[in-house]
């Protein structure tokens, strides 16, 4: 059975900080407090930000600061409750969000 809902996916840097904290790990662990049913984050192999800095595993120009992509779905109701205290959060990235069909499995 489908379900409307709602993907939040947030870009930032492996470097990013939240609270003296490392960004994604914050983010995983702010979502799972909210009772959120799953978090899942994606390392990057290539990219840039604000800065403009590509960043990428290429080994002649290794960079241990790749893009992080934290993916979040759930009911609209669910995830715009908590986009005000993300964009917080999120001081140097890009926040998303996006109509999904869902597919939840009943326990």
């Amino acid at each position: 059975m489908l379900d409307d809902g709602l993907l939040l996916r947030i870009y930032i840097a492996e470097s990013a900080k939240i609270d003296d904290k490392t960004g994604y790990k914050a983010l995983v662990e702010f979502f799972k407090g909210k009772g959120f049913p799953g978090c899942t984050v994606f390392r990057g192999m290539i990219g840039y930000g604000h800065e403009k800095k590509l960043r990428t595993v290429d080994v002649f120009n290794l960079s241990l600061d790749l893009p992080v992509v934290i993916d979040v779905v759930d009911t609209s109701e669910r995830i715009m409750a908590v986009v005000p205290e993300v964009e917080k959060m999120v001081e140097h990235g890009l926040v998303t969000i996006q109509q999904v069909q869902m597919i939840r499995k009943k326990e």
